[in-house]
């Protein structure tokens, strides 16, 4: 028979009678014993309670018998300052109540959480109450914001390959050979032919709190086509760009132009020099001595022997540029420069300029080169081409397999001497900042008099009009300090790109420049990458 009584309304559980008048149990730990060995054993015990029914008083009959509790679990949502994640805390039940889902839901929406709701989540968060102890507590993460997803600019698709796609990523033929010279057919397009299209700017997806506040997206910045020379806008669709004559597609940032092509053998004494306004294809060779010039594309599938090349948009040499060894300082007898991408097989006492990238395939040797952007000799992802000697005059990123000669063959490489330039303009705005200050005193004078002309209409002609310098003053330094900031952004982002990286070996003889600070390297090294690190050259390995 039972000694406890249990009332499931107050969730109290009481003896059925006092210990002095049913003679049992005898101490307050054989209760706790029954207790424990009961189906209350999960319950609260009040301590106090039982200790006085213990305690021999005379007044024991006025004593509560009430000797636990059943305490329902219970539970608390802490959310984060941003609200965006919300964390619910149990503490499990006594022998009361489990949490419900019907309770979860509730506590959340008291706590303000509307949205990002796991149901998946609060469903194991509930469950673990029936392997956690009682009276314990445990948390998980039940509901979740979502940050915005901010759209994507405007992007530029091409839809034909350009004449440098074509010889970069030849097409091979029947047997497995490739065919180096039959490329007119495949890059030249025909009036209407799909150029570009235009993939419009997204708006992206808007966040939200979980108190359901939305959290806006930053739209995509948007980009028109831009046709230029020999291309229009399709008329039936204004996101692609179609070709308007005849010719040579040239790929442009935002847009294409169609180049008129001129296609040579050879170019050699019986063509005479070219210069021509649009591109130039030359299947063959250029000989030595001739010069080619163009605004458009230059390609040439043979070598470039002792010849000049200009271009003002790409040049593509597939099999190599070769001069003559010069003595002392004299000039290079072979010449390529160009205001977009140049692309070598290989490079033997050359000249070589461009200002945007370099790559030469196999191997530069005794070059001049430079290059505002990066100068990779060797194929893609891991260069292993080999550069020696010469002169590296400048770049912001070099990837090399091999730089300099066992023989100690003296190479040098200056990286990022654009930092003189832009030092340069540090001091002549600082020189400027001096200028403007001493205007501002000398204003500052000169009201200071004009305030002290007894005639009104004098000092008043005389203050507008240093009134007037004054804002002239004003807009100058704002100009000169937007100049100063971009300046020093400008240096900041210089000197943490540029970097030498080598994939194989330097050997000794490597001088090395980065903006000012310079280093030789008299032994060998293995696979590293030197940059500069507080104004000095470093190298890690």
């Amino acid at each position: 028979m039972s000694v406890f009584s249990f009332n499931e309304e107050t969730g109290y559980l009481s003896l059925i009678a006092h210990p002095v008048d049913s003679g049992f149990p005898i101490t307050a730990t054989q209760l706790i014993e029954l207790l424990e060995q009961s189906d209350y054993c999960d319950f609260d015990v009040i301590s106090a309670n039982i200790g006085k029914l213990f305690s021999q008083s005379k007044d024991y009959k006025e004593e509560s018998l009430i000797i636990a509790q059943a305490v329902n679990a219970t539970v608390v949502i802490n959310i984060d300052e941003k609200g965006m994640v919300a964390e619910a805390t149990i503490t499990t039940t006594k022998g009361g109540l489990l949490l419900s889902m019907e309770g979860a839901q509730k506590a959340l929406a008291d706590a303000g959480v509307k949205k990002g709701i796991s149901p998946r989540a609060l469903d194991s968060f509930l469950g673990q109450q029936f392997e956690q102890p009682a009276g314990s507590s445990y948390s998980a993460i039940i509901a979740h914001g979502r940050n915005p997803k901010d759209g994507k600019d405007a992007r530029f698709v091409r839809l034909c390959s350009t004449a440098q796609d074509r010889v970069l990523s030849p097409q091979a033929t029947q047997g497995g050979k490739v065919d180096m010279k039959n490329l007119g057919a495949i890059i030249t397009v025909k009036p209407g032919t799909p150029l570009m299209q235009r993939i419009p700017a997204t708006r992206g997806e808007d966040g939200y709190t979980i108190f359901g506040e939305i959290i806006p997206a930053t739209p995509g910045k948007e980009h028109q086509l831009q046709p230029f020379e020999g291309t229009k806008i399709d008329p039936n669709n204004p996101d692609i760009l179609i070709a308007d004559c005849k010719g040579v597609p040239v790929a442009l940032p935002r847009g294409m132009r169609v180049d008129d092509v001129l296609c040579f053998d050879n170019i050699d004494v019986s063509t005479g020099h070219v210069d021509f306004d649009g591109s130039v294809i030359i299947s063959g060779d250029i000989k030595d001595g001739m010069h080619v010039k163009a605004n458009g594309d230059i390609t040439v599938i043979g070598f470039v022997e002792s010849g000049i090349v200009e271009s003002k948009s790409a040049v593509t040499i597939m099999q190599g540029a070769i001069g003559r060894k010069r003595e002392n300082n004299e000039a290079f007898t072979c010449h390529i420069t160009a205001l977009r991408t140049i692309s070598i097989g290989y490079a033997q006492y050359c000249n070589i300029k461009t200002e945007q990238d370099l790559f030469i395939e196999r191997q530069a040797l005794h070059c001049d080169m430079s290059a505002r952007r990066l100068i990779r000799v060797g194929k893609a992802d891991k260069p292993r081409g080999k550069i020696i000697g010469g002169n590296i005059l400048d770049a912001m990123r070099i990837e090399t397999g091999e730089l300099g000669a066992p023989a100690g063959t003296k190479t040098r490489v200056l990286l990022a001497q654009n930092w003189f330039e832009l030092r340069d303009k540090q001091i002549q705005i600082a020189d400027f900042e001096k200028v403007l200050a001493t205007k501002v005193t000398a204003l500052k004078q000169a009201r200071k008099k004009a305030g002290q002309v007894a005639e009104p209409t004098q000092r008043q002609q005389l203050l507008n009009k240093i009134t007037e310098n004054e804002q002239h003053i004003k807009a100058r330094t704002e100009h000169v300090n937007r100049q100063k900031l971009l300046i020093k952004r400008k240096i900041t982002q210089l000197l943490s790109s540029c970097r030498l990286k080598v994939n194989e070996l330097m050997h000794p003889g490597v001088e090395l420049k980065i903006a000012k600070d310079s280093k030789q390297f008299s032994r060998i090294y293995p696979p590293h990458l030197l940059k500069l690190n507080e104004g000095k050259i470093t190298q890690s390995f």
